[in-house]
């Protein structure tokens, strides 16, 4: 692969970076996504660090943590001694079980503390109760209208 892209491949890239920046996540973690994705094949660490222009380091602590989420894979390339990377097929099926964790995650905690200030005296932490109880409507809200998408994903992906 070539030092440079086009355009628009790096108008996406950089989209990408800005999106998970958004999020509050890591922009090397969206830039190295949106080049993954928008490759025509699998890319050495050497080609992923010479394209978005950062350290063979970097780059390596941010391969390793994608790979790990699922969202990208290690694979073999065309030289045995280095590692190359490609988006996951399922990194957007992956992506939503990382959503979901933390919906998950806020709705137990959002009953564990309704639980708990549930023995508190009515007129202590009115308020906090009161959004506690919004955030636990919220997160069971979301959990069931996302029961299910997984089957129904793995049905439309088929069709693709």
């Amino acid at each position: 692969m070539a030092s440079t892209v086009a355009p628009h491949q790096k108008q996406f890239i950089e989209e990408f970076g800005n999106l998970y920046a958004a999020y509050g996540l890591k922009r090397l973690n969206g830039l190295l996504i949106g080049l993954l994705l928008s490759s025509e094949g699998p890319l050495s660490l050497d080609e992923i660090s010479t394209v978005l222009n950062r350290s063979k380091g970097l780059i390596s602590d941010a391969t390793r943590r994608l790979n790990v989420l699922g969202y990208i894979k290690k694979i073999e390339g065309p030289e045995s001694r280095k590692d190359y990377y490609t988006a996951d097929a399922d990194i957007f099926i992956n992506v939503f079980h990382f959503n979901m964790q933390t919906v998950r995650k806020n709705l137990e905690i959002a009953d564990r503390f309704q639980h708990e200030l549930e023995r508190q005296p009515k007129k202590d932490a009115g308020r906090w109760k009161t959004n506690l109880s919004v955030m636990n409507a919220f997160y069971k809200q979301m959990s069931d209208f996302y029961d299910g998408f997984e089957d129904l994903w793995n049905k439309k992906k088929k069709e693709l």
